[in-house]
């Protein structure tokens, strides 16, 4: 995947372009003046030097009787002659050149040459650029040198100015890049730049929130489900009750029952619900587990005992976790109710693990087949241990009507909470469950039936 450049690295780039082009412009303008300058400098010049040559020179005479030849320097030359006096040190190239302001190019200089009228000849003038060329050569270099430094400048000041600019938002993109839920995008660059980084937080975001829509629509539907079909079953069975049972006491027992069961599953559907969403706001503490699990095996003493489920709560008094007490407790109640209603008879060991507990039972166990959808919710109806208990005594067992929503509530939970739930089975002479709950994000080592 190809990364785009940071808005840090687009603002130093344009920046520098900018304040480097701001200088080069102002170098050649600053390059072109200095050439106009020199030039009209060298006329001038000349044309003084001329001018003042011929009205001293026309002072003593109107013939030539002798050359007139001086070396002005540095750099400038006069010569005066007639056709009947030669200056034998001019250069002859001058002689062919008509009274004015000339300028003749020699390679390494440029001749600046004013010719004018003096008594019965000509006067020549030239002043030779060499020097000036050298001066003009260093001047083109002091100015390069300025460019790049303005340049460098340009860049450091630059970068400075484009961190200042972009903190807030790098600020904001790691704010979200924490906040937002699931891991980054393994296709993103870790120097990815600050659009990248705020988008994959955003998707993330979105995802997730698409994923919560459409996971509450159909935890709702499925709940109002739930919750109709026992609320029509106790308006039947009451209904029968009071039209055609009453004078039967074994049929009333038998539909009384019925209907506890059923507002029992209605209880456990909405404080499942609630459980919920509660878990997910509560602020961490110091928790006990050893405690937290005497409270869930006494509030199902009563269930448990029925069932004929032994609880073994193998957890150092001494161990605590920083988590959601409420939460902890949801999790813990609903694996060890499914334990109750599908492990049974049995024994439930919880135990510690780093981190985490271990719930191991020594029932049934479950078939390899059906532990990828363990925890979905209303599987356990499709349970092969419901399926062969209802085979075995032909007809619909008590907990058959359950709803199913224990394990994917604490799944659900666990997820919330950032915590990892795991499933094993069999463990032990190819028997038992084991349900491991880890606090903290892990790789469980890889459990094998002995």
């Amino acid at each position: 995947m190809k990364t785009r450049k940071s808005l840090r690295w687009r603002i130093t780039l344009v920046l520098t372009c900018l304040i480097s082009l701001a200088v080069c412009l102002a170098a050649i303008l600053t390059y072109g003046v200095y050439l106009h300058m020199e030039k009209s400098m060298m006329k001038k010049l000349v044309q003084t030097e001329s001018a003042r040559l011929v009205s001293r020179v026309t002072r003593f005479g109107g013939h030539w009787e002798h050359p007139f030849e001086r070396d002005m320097g540095p750099s400038m030359y006069a010569w005066a002659e007639s056709d009947h006096v030669r200056a034998e040190s001019m250069p002859p190239v001058l002689r062919e050149l008509p009274v004015g302001l000339h300028e003749l190019d020699q390679g390494d200089s440029i001749w600046h040459v004013a010719v004018a009228e003096a008594m019965d000849g000509n006067l020549y003038v030239l002043y030779d650029s060499v020097v000036v060329r050298q001066q003009m050569r260093e001047f083109t270099y002091a100015l390069m040198g300025i460019v790049l430094g303005c340049s460098v400048l340009s860049l450091l000041v630059s970068r400075t100015v484009a961190r200042w600019l972009t903190t807030p938002l790098n600020v904001l993109a790691e704010r979200l890049e924490r906040w937002a839920p699931s891991a980054p995008d393994a296709a993103l660059s870790p120097h990815a730049n600050e659009a990248d980084r705020l988008m994959d937080a955003f998707n993330r975001v979105q995802h997730q929130v698409d994923a919560s829509i459409a996971d509450q629509r159909e935890f709702s539907a499925n709940l109002h489900h739930e919750i109709r079909t026992p609320l029509t079953v106790i308006r039947s069975d009451a209904e029968l009750m009071l039209t055609h049972c009453v004078s039967d006491p074994a049929a009333v027992n038998l539909r009384l029952e019925r209907i506890v069961r059923c507002v029992q599953e209605i209880d456990q559907s909405l404080e499942s619900t609630f459980s919920i969403a509660c878990a997910r706001f509560e602020d961490k503490t110091p928790v006990s587990l050893h405690a937290c699990v005497d409270d869930i095996i006494e509030s199902l003493e009563l269930e448990a005992g029925k069932a004929g489920l032994h609880f073994v709560n193998a957890v150092p008094p001494t161990q605590q976790e920083d988590l959601s007490h409420h939460a902890l407790l949801t999790v813990m109640r609903n694996i060890m109710r499914n334990a109750v209603l599908h492990a049974a008879p049995a024994e439930l060991v919880i135990e510690s693990v780093p981190h985490g507990l271990s719930f191991t039972d020594s029932g049934a166990g479950i078939a390899p087949a059906e532990l990828s959808n363990i925890f979905d919710r209303y599987f356990s109806n499709r349970r092969a241990d419901q399926l062969q208990r209802r085979e075995r005594d032909g007809h619909t067992p008590a907990e058959a009507n359950q709803t199913g929503l224990g394990l994917a509530i604490a799944k659900r939970v666990c997820v919330m909470q950032g915590w990892s739930l795991e499933v094993a089975s069999p463990v032990a002479e190819g028997r038992g469950t084991r349900f491991t709950l880890l606090f903290r994000q892990a790789t469980l080592p890889p459990q094998t039936a002995p």
